[in-house]
């Protein structure tokens, strides 16, 4: 890399009014149905590896953890006959969820719980209590719709075994803001004080199984990553990078990393397209995608540790226009391809008045923003990688 001076384009001048922002959304959930490792993640970049590059990948958005798993549940008739109440080790009543009513496992109790604010669910030894219970939210004035879902449960062998063995353990009580000791099945406790919309913070989802469990002391303890968002104004500063395994050798392969934040639906992990797998091709098409997912009534700011992006597209661009693409030597531009495209994004934002600059930033010296951007260029290349691979 160069010296570690910042180098900046110019910024435009243009009176041209700016376009609508657009607002954050909320928290997301995201379902992949068909995918190298189907199952609901809670962010972008996760639910991308599975389906990157995955033949007939299908995947979905949603604002509720239910709805995700809603869509990735195989679609079956369910049967609302009850059946053998004494083949049922436990009924769980939801009074106030998605669907209320009377289930006879917990997972499709869960389902209608998770999610949903203050949801209200209980366990019953008896249909007649479970029942009395869901209908007493209707009789509140609560939004209960009445209805009554029973699933089957298992009948025989081991399962059935370990039902009725569910079912003679004796439930302690305890207060609602005692934490959840004992005997108390994963789920099944009262909640703690400092209980959220519902959930436990002392439990979780298994993310290989699907059963709730218990968290560590280590899990309860972690730190977890959120959207930062972005301020109304100012400039919105973007890391970008670029990673070649094996840069300049036969059988290379690259990635491109965009950071716009922690857990921002826009951050890019990609393989790098085409038969040229360079590092610098990876490093301008990073700051290529970035320009164009950047909302174009922002001022931009790029930050790479590729000097070479920068001088190409603040330094050296003048002359090679002016010598109609051709370098001090006569020869072609290199990914001449690439930088024309940056410097028509950079043109369109200075009709709207908006400037795009760039400032360079030493590479690993743990700068969080330029780590987050090559873990995310690295991963790219990896995948694609180990797509490779797996072809004939």
């Amino acid at each position: 890399m160069a010296a570690d001076d910042e180098v900046k384009s110019q910024p435009a001048t243009s009176n041209a009014s700016s376009g609508t922002k657009r607002k954050r959304a909320g928290p997301k959930f995201y379902a992949v149905k068909n995918g190298r490792k189907p199952g609901v993640y809670s962010n972008w970049n996760d639910c991308q590896a599975q389906v990157s590059g995955f033949k007939n990948a299908i995947h979905q958005s949603f604002s509720t953890a239910a709805e995700a798993h809603e869509f990735i549940k195989p679609k079956e008739i369910v049967s609302v006959n009850k059946g053998d109440d004494t083949k049922v080790s436990k009924f769980y009543a939801v009074q106030n969820g998605h669907v209320p009513g009377v289930y006879t496992d917990w997972a499709s109790c869960q389902e209608q719980t998770v999610g949903f604010h203050a949801a209200k669910h209980k366990a019953f030894d008896t249909r007649a209590e479970a029942e009395e219970f869901a209908k007493a939210g209707r009789a509140q004035g609560g939004a209960i719709q009445g209805v009554s879902v029973y699933s089957e449960s298992p009948t025989d062998g081991a399962d059935a075994a370990s039902n009725k063995g569910h079912a003679a353990k004796k439930q302690r009580k305890s207060p609602k803001s005692a934490e959840p000791t004992g005997d108390w099945e994963p789920g099944d406790g009262p909640l703690p004080e400092d209980a959220e919309d519902g959930f436990d913070p002392n439990i979780m989802m298994d993310p290989e199984t699907g059963a709730v469990k218990h968290k560590t002391e280590g899990q309860k303890l972690a730190k977890k990553k959120m959207p930062t968002g972005e301020s109304k104004g100012g400039v919105l500063k973007i890391y970008t990078d670029g990673s070649s395994l094996g840069n300049g050798k036969k059988g290379a392969i690259a990635g491109v990393g965009v950071f716009f934040g922690p857990l921002d639906e826009r951050n890019v992990s990609t393989a790098l397209a085409g038969p040229r797998q360079t590092n610098q091709r990876a490093e301008l098409t990073a700051i290529q995608r970035a320009l164009d997912l950047a909302p174009l009534d922002r001022d931009v700011e790029i930050l790479t540790d590729s000097d070479y992006s920068i001088k190409c597209l603040t330094t050296w661009i003048t002359s090679w226009k002016k010598k109609d693409w051709k370098t001090a030597a006569g020869k072609p531009v290199e990914n001449r391809d690439l930088i024309e495209a940056i410097d028509g994004r950079i043109e369109e934002r200075k009709k709207l008045g908006r400037k795009t600059e760039f400032k360079w930033v030493k590479g690993h010296a743990e700068n969080p923003g330029n780590k987050a951007a090559d873990e995310l260029a690295v991963q790219g290349a990896r995948m694609a990688m180990a797509e490779a691979k797996k072809e004939p």
